[in-house]
């Protein structure tokens, strides 16, 4: 998958520049939501080589996101999704916008002080996922491989829970909650399985406080 990273200055929304586009309310919420957590601050932006989502036809769609912001708090990254949620129009029903949720990332710098693409490249898979019917909520764990495609990597595998940067944002096409991905070592997906995930995450929080996946 191909994809390249960009940059915006802090207020800005960053939006994709595929030709001219529609107000996207949904968009400019959770970007606003995400501005006030770390004001001026610069962000990064990912966006695939293709058609962007509000542009397919395909069902679902090969690109299903239409972006990932990428967030520098310090001592890791913050990946936010833009597409799982409904970003243009409302195109769902009911309270919640799109799927009700978008997925994020906490992942530790290493010396190149790059984010890396594997986190885009997880969230993609979900997304198509979600796309095709495969349903996320919090407390579900999720069996990967290894999380950022290196067979020596020991986190095989997911657990969803609640961004602790932010629970939910209220978008002009309804409600969004903020899906924090953490990648796990096999054991523990299965002590999750068994004890639930609410308990295995009480247990990470003791030593990794900020939720933040180190590969």
């Amino acid at each position: 998958m191909l994809g390249i990273f960009r940059k915006t200055k802090a207020g800005q929304q960053g939006r994709p520049p595929e030709g001219p586009l529609p107000p996207a309310p949904g968009w400019d919420a959770l970007a606003n939501a995400f501005a006030a957590i770390y004001p001026g601050r610069p962000t990064k932006w990912w966006e695939h080589n293709g058609v962007h989502r509000m542009h397919e036809r395909r069902d679902p769609p090969e690109n299903p996101l239409e972006a990932v912001a990428i967030y520098d708090p310090g001592p890791f990254w913050h990946f936010v999704s833009f597409g799982m949620s409904d970003l243009y129009t409302k195109e769902s029903e009911g309270d919640w916008s799109g799927f009700g949720y978008e997925l994020t990332f906490r992942v530790a710098k290493d010396e190149s002080d790059k984010p890396p693409l594997w986190p885009v490249q997880v969230m993609v898979s979900l997304a198509k996922a979600a796309y095709k019917g495969e349903t996320f909520v919090l407390g579900h764990t999720i069996k990967t491989g290894p999380i950022d495609g290196q067979k020596e990597t020991p986190l095989t595998a997911l657990l969803v829970v609640q961004d602790p940067a932010i629970q939910l944002v209220e978008t002009p096409h309804g409600k969004v909650s903020l899906f924090l991905l953490i990648g796990v070592e096999e054991h523990v997906r299965k002590r999750a399985l068994d004890l639930g995930v609410d308990a295995i995450l009480g247990e990470i929080l003791a030593g990794n406080p900020e939720l933040v996946t180190r590969v």
